[in-house]
């Protein structure tokens, strides 16, 4: 058998011919973002095909039982514009067909007998066109294995079967010339989103949701009913604080390593990580970087005053399209406008219900402060602002009444434990109040800054923190909504908890910062406030605050491509 190939980087794979046919938002997301998470369908599809993937076996052919079998073919058709690697092909009897393995079960036809999903035929009807192509002889079947059931389908590449194969090759190409991707799968084909891996990103029943609510309904939109959630609740994976001086990250096998003076403090499972912080004077070796980028880890850089500095990521998304429709997006005052009242009133709406929350005493909501009816005044008033410059003020405004009485939010203490607050202060804060919000802030502008890089946006190009040169202005954007109940919600809690006491902060010429235990201390109530299971206030299902930071970064991405009418912020009620 000659298997020669030819290799073109504008060839469409022809596994994306299953995934087109099964989802064509799945391919756009897949095949032109770049996206690839995996979940346990997809390992269990890479475990089953251990075999056939050995480099060993590939393009060598043995002689299997009655038929002789050949691994892992590669090839390449550029009059179809498709190519692939083939499980395995087959020659029995003079004939030669290919043999696919899915990890899945086998469908059941009306008879009851195995049969294929179309998708599924789709696939290897393709790689009939592609041996064709290459050997010159019509391949009139194929079978497909499906291993959950142990099952060997016959697969007739009829000529209806193969128009349709065609067509998913054509479809490829008018898909992959769009600048969003299409809308979700309708009603009647929404199980399919159950079980696919990019469910979490793809977001197809928020999606659809959103283009059917009208945008003037926005704020007062409530839960709609019978919204099925179809992202995880919480992030897999720990957050891995490192911040004692004179630490090294190493890596060993699978495992992260942190050493100090020659000794070992933790090591961590490579898998059971999703972000690294340093925090300190902290080393962390080529090796250990190079492997967290290569796993899609982050890593971020805070200073011990409560400042981001930045982080190590891996490679940008691939795909610009995004990207591009930022750029364009944010060029547009109007569009810079509307994105900057939506921020601004999640962010006052939340930073209202924390003071009122705060403030309430018997019997009473906390509505009849004279802050909170300031508040609602200025969240009335953003509907009328007709500049960015204007949202800024009442943002502005609506700070200076929100931390006129946040020291009225902190719990009394005994003498010598309690801590005291008149006003903002930064740049270095100057109290252990103060220090604490700006660390807070710290840590929510990191998480911020991650969530936008995983979407693929271009962080330091925003439209509301617009005039920040260096500063990563669309995260500080996103962060916005969440500053209140993430960040400030921490702080209260350490306080008003007595978690930490002034023996926690160091002052040297008025600047104030946490010590080394107290930053511990802060690290555990940030993750758990991250963690925190809440709902949402448009979808109507539960997830932790963490998802939360990701979801509203890909519906701003949504509206961004053009894919939904509005962007909708996150309050709390």
């Amino acid at each position: 058998m000659n298997m020669t190939a030819t290799t073109d980087v504008q060839m469409i794979p022809v596994r994306a011919l299953n995934q087109i046919t099964y989802c064509p938002r799945l391919y756009y997301l897949q095949y032109v973002d770049c996206v690839m998470p995996t979940n346990e369908h997809v390992e269990g599809g890479l475990f089953d095909h251990r075999r056939v993937d050995e480099p060993e076996l590939a393009n060598r052919t043995r002689k299997e039982g009655d038929a002789n079998r050949s691994r892992g073919v590669h090839l390449s058709s550029e009059r179809l514009g498709i190519s692939g690697v083939l499980d395995v092909i087959e020659e029995k009897d003079g004939a030669s067909y290919p043999v696919e393995t899915k990890h899945g079960s086998a469908p059941r036809g009306d008879d009851g007998r195995p049969t294929t999903w179309d998708n599924d035929a789709v696939q290897l009807c393709g790689q009939a066109l592609l041996m064709e192509d290459a050997f010159g002889s019509r391949v009139e079947r194929g079978f497909q294995f499906y291993a959950g059931t142990r099952e060997r389908v016959e697969v007739r590449f009829t000529d209806g079967l193969r128009a349709k194969t065609r067509a998913a090759i054509d479809g490829c190409r008018q898909l992959s010339a769009l600048d969003a991707p299409p809308d979700p799968l309708p009603a009647e084909l929404r199980h399919r989103c159950f079980g696919c891996s990019l469910a979490p990103v793809c977001l197809p029943e928020e999606t659809l949701y959103q283009i059917g609510l009208p945008p003037a309904a926005e704020e007062a939109a409530t839960p709609p009913a019978g919204l099925t959630r179809v992202i995880p609740q919480s992030d897999e994976g720990a957050v891995l604080y490192v911040q004692e001086a004179g630490s090294y990250v190493g890596k060993r096998s699978e495992h992260l390593v942190v050493r100090k003076d020659g000794h070992e403090v933790t090591r961590v499972p490579m898998h059971a990580v999703r972000q690294v912080v340093i925090c300190s004077n902290v080393q962390v070796s080529t090796q250990a970087l190079e492997t967290l980028a290569a796993n899609g880890i982050h890593v971020a850089y805070v200073t011990g005053h409560g400042r981001f500095i930045g982080t190590f990521a891996p490679a940008e998304k691939k795909n610009v399209g995004l990207r591009e429709a930022q750029f364009r997006r944010f060029a547009d005052a109007g569009e810079c406008l509307t994105l900057s009242k939506a921020v601004v009133r999640g962010k006052l709406m939340n930073q209202r219900a924390l003071l009122m929350r705060s403030l309430r005493g018997d019997g009473d909501r906390g509505s009849d402060e004279s802050a909170a009816q300031g508040m609602a005044d200025l969240i009335r008033r953003l509907d009328s602002a007709a500049v960015v410059e204007t949202v800024l003020g009442l943002e502005g405004q609506g700070a200076a009444l929100y931390f006129g009485e946040f020291g009225r939010f902190l719990r009394a203490q005994p003498p010598g434990h309690g801590f005291g607050f008149t006003a903002r202060n930064r740049r270095p804060p100057r109290d252990p109040v103060n220090a604490l919000l700006s660390f807070a802030y710290a840590m929510l502008a990191k998480d911020c800054f991650a969530a936008v890089c995983t979407v693929g946006f271009d962080p330091y190009h925003g439209f509301f923190h617009r005039d920040r040169h260096g500063k990563p202005s669309l995260a500080l954007d996103l962060m916005e909504e969440f500053r209140p109940v993430i960040a400030d919600s921490v702080v209260l809690t350490l306080i008003n908890n007595e978690i930490l006491t002034p023996n926690d902060f160091l002052v040297w010429r008025e600047a104030c910062q946490l010590t080394e235990s107290g930053r511990r201390q802060f690290f555990q109530a940030y993750e758990q406030r991250k963690a925190t299971v809440v709902t949402h206030p448009v979808y109507g299902y539960k997830m932790s605050y963490s998802r939360m930071l990701e979801v509203q970064a890909r519906m701003l991405a949504a509206y961004i491509r053009g894919s939904v009418p509005s962007y909708t912020s996150f309050t709390v009620r």
